[in-house]
């Protein structure tokens, strides 16, 4: 069986750490936190690469900004030898309410940058997707101010205790 690569989108600084845009990176950050058996083994400035005991998965955290993530996705997909066929791509969705999770094996970016920046860099729509409902709670043409917004303490205790669960078991069956 071939490694998968899972990425969870998100912007790097600390200014972004807490927004919604970064709900897939900060899930990533809680798988790795929360296991043991998975360690970091690869860094530089396209992002930090992490693996799983049995060496099935790889997580990278992106060192680049989301409307350029597609460029660490391409490196890491290339350095590990995969193909799209083994990437799984985290990432919010202002369509599915808060909470909500969404499996798809190819598709649109629903207008996310991070997911048409990936397409247009691998020239491929076919990759994995796990989508988590960020909610839509913004008034028409203020999606990325609504984004780039922080959570508030119960949806990061609904993020860190229950979803970064539910999508770490998705993960295991792709």
């Amino acid at each position: 069986m071939k490694k998968k690569l899972i990425i969870g989108l998100g912007n790097p600084t600390e200014k972004y750490k807490y927004t919604r845009h970064n709900i897939g990176s900060l899930i990533v950050k809680q798988i790795i936190l929360n296991n043991n058996k998975i360690k970091k083994i690869f860094s530089n400035n396209f992002g930090n690469i992490y693996i799983n005991k049995n060496n099935k998965f790889l997580f990278l955290l992106s060192n680049l900004y989301i409307n350029n993530i597609g460029l660490s996705v391409k490196y890491f997909l290339k350095k590990y030898k995969l193909t799209y066929n083994n990437l799984i791509i985290i990432s919010d969705d202002i369509y599915l309410d808060f909470g909500k999770i969404k499996i798809k094996k190819k598709g649109g970016s629903g207008g996310h940058n991070g997911l048409k920046n990936i397409k247009k860099i691998l020239k491929t729509k076919n990759f994995f997707r796990i989508k988590i409902g960020i909610g839509h709670n913004f008034n028409y043409g203020e999606q990325n101010k609504y984004v780039l917004s922080p959570m508030n303490q119960k949806e990061l205790y609904i993020i860190y205790n229950i979803i970064y669960l539910k999508v770490y078991n998705i993960i295991k069956t792709l």
